[in-house]
């Protein structure tokens, strides 16, 4: 496997989302507008226990302008048909586009980079240690949406500013989280470290750790339902030795109350590995614990097979199964059952998808 270099790049960041982009403008200085983005079709008992197809669009812009040797104007924006904004009612209606990311920001070259709005976060260098199978969700930092309704993700909420450079082998990150009108938000911020050791012919250890803390504006119109504050920390690495890529992360993160309910407590455990047979194929597989006290008591204990086969270097089919012997939650304010990913914890589920991205 041919480790690229780990620099903490916005760009390089969403090219886990895109494989290649489609020029749109181009610049003798280097400004440049490129579109990207992946059709799909997808099939699985996942949501329903039935089998059921279901379509995969996504649709992007990134660009660069050039200010001088030093500075550019850096941008883009990602939406997506039916994402998982819709599962906090952020905006749009079920099979419309949705933003996922949109942000603007200056490139200052050595000096790092400032970006605004939903920004690709830091805490990716993090998530990604365990997000790396097609089929399944990101459970680490799930609580975060109890206190800002728009981090549908721990690593994607509105009103972000971030700051981002690499020193040498580490790779660093910070953000406050101003919020908005959507986001019921006082404040937030978050940090992100990566080092790189390079161990020669033992292969590459990439540890990372974590820290998100967000706190609510209680007011009339609030919809965290008492939801005060959200703590998240997290450590984990990523170990690379030719065609294989062993991952390894912990986190937890605690939700508070102002109403005098009990605080919530996760605590997430994952495994992954991911094994280039050769250029055309791929498989995975890991192993995931979630467990809360004192919220919903939601248990997941997820086991994952994937296979990837890649018709082209831009399209690929998925073949996985989850087999999940975890139990639902319940919410402790409703009394409605809590599962995960839209699908109980307790129900294995098989996937098979066709994508291609451009």
């Amino acid at each position: 496997m041919k480790i690229r270099n780990c620099t903490v790049s916005l760009f390089a960041l969403m090219a886990s989302l895109s494989t290649q982009a489609a020029e749109i403008y181009k610049e003798n200085d280097g400004s440049f507008v490129d579109l990207y983005g992946r059709l799909g079709f997808n099939i699985s008992n996942k949501k329903t226990g039935d089998t059921q197809g279901d379509f995969d669009g996504r649709l992007g812009v990134s660009g660069r302008q050039v200010v001088n040797d030093t500075v550019s104007v850096i941008g883009l924006a990602q939406y997506q048909v039916n994402s998982a904004e819709y599962a906090n009612n952020v905006e749009g209606e079920n099979d419309s586009l949705t933003a996922r990311y949109v942000w603007a920001g200056l490139d200052m070259s050595e000096y790092g980079k400032i970006t605004g709005g939903r920004v690709s976060s830091g805490l990716i260098m993090f998530t990604d240690i365990g997000d790396v199978f097609a089929s399944s969700d990101v459970s680490t930092g799930r609580q975060a949406r109890k206190i800002d309704p728009t981090a549908v993700q721990v690593f994607r909420q509105d009103g972000t500013v971030q700051y981002q450079n690499t020193f040498g082998n580490i790779d660093f990150s910070t953000a406050y989280i101003i919020g908005n009108n959507t986001s019921d938000l006082d404040y937030g911020y978050n940090s992100a470290l990566r080092y790189t050791l390079d161990m020669g012919s033992a292969g590459k250890l990439t540890p990372v750790i974590a820290f998100q803390k967000t706190r609510a504006k209680q007011s009339e119109n609030s919809r965290t339902n008492g939801a005060d504050t959200f703590t998240y920390g997290g450590l984990g690495t990523r170990y690379y030795l030719d065609s294989l890529m062993l991952g390894l992360l912990y986190s937890q993160d605690t939700v508070t109350y102002t109403n005098g309910y009990a605080d919530s407590k996760d605590k997430n455990w994952e495994f992954t590995a991911v094994y280039d047979i050769n250029s055309d194929w791929a498989v995975r597989t890991g192993y995931r614990y979630l467990n809360n006290e004192g919220g919903d008591d939601l248990e997941l204990r997820d086991t994952t097979f994937e296979v990837q086969y890649k018709l082209t270097p831009r399209s690929s089919i998925y073949t996985a199964y989850v087999m999940r012997n975890g139990h639902d939650g319940k919410n402790v304010m409703t009394g409605r059952t809590v599962s995960f990913g839209g699908s109980s914890a307790s129900e294995s589920f098989y996937h098979a998808g066709l994508r291609y991205e451009f």
